[in-house]
């Protein structure tokens, strides 16, 4: 029952970032927070939410991404359940964002960054039955 209010939320932080190159914190704090709670009693969860957000942790530190991908990583990373799964799901968007910045290069207006919650998101239900 909880499936479609988890896919409405990640499509509207998906949309919100791609309109706005920007996650509010207020949008990604309650799943970031949820994943936290369920960690405590399933540790397998904490495993894949700290898998998936420690490459986006990475970058953020060099300036690559912002905080708001970190933590929606991290969500992410707990809504794929295994610590494989939030890789693939990991790697799968690093690809897809590696593409549209490729198609991008060269283009009229581009600044040269992408939004990335759009990869993650769909990554993130392609590897899952959240779809």
């Amino acid at each position: 029952m909880a499936e479609p209010a988890i896919l409405l939320w990640l499509l509207t932080i998906a949309v919100t970032d791609a309109c706005t190159r920007r996650i509010p914190n207020a949008m990604v704090w309650p799943g970031f927070c949820a994943v936290a709670v369920v960690a405590v009693a399933q540790p397998a969860v904490g495993l894949a939410a700290a898998a998936a957000a420690t490459p986006y942790l990475l970058t953020f530190t060099v300036g690559w991404c912002g905080g708001g991908d970190v933590k929606l990583a991290f969500a992410c990373g707990g809504l794929a359940l295994r610590w494989d799964t939030a890789m693939i799901m990991v790697a799968c968007a690093s690809l897809v964002a590696l593409m549209i910045a490729l198609v991008s290069i060269g283009r009229r207006g581009s600044t040269g960054g992408h939004a990335h919650a759009p990869a993650l998101v769909g990554a993130l239900i392609v590897v899952s039955d959240l779809a």
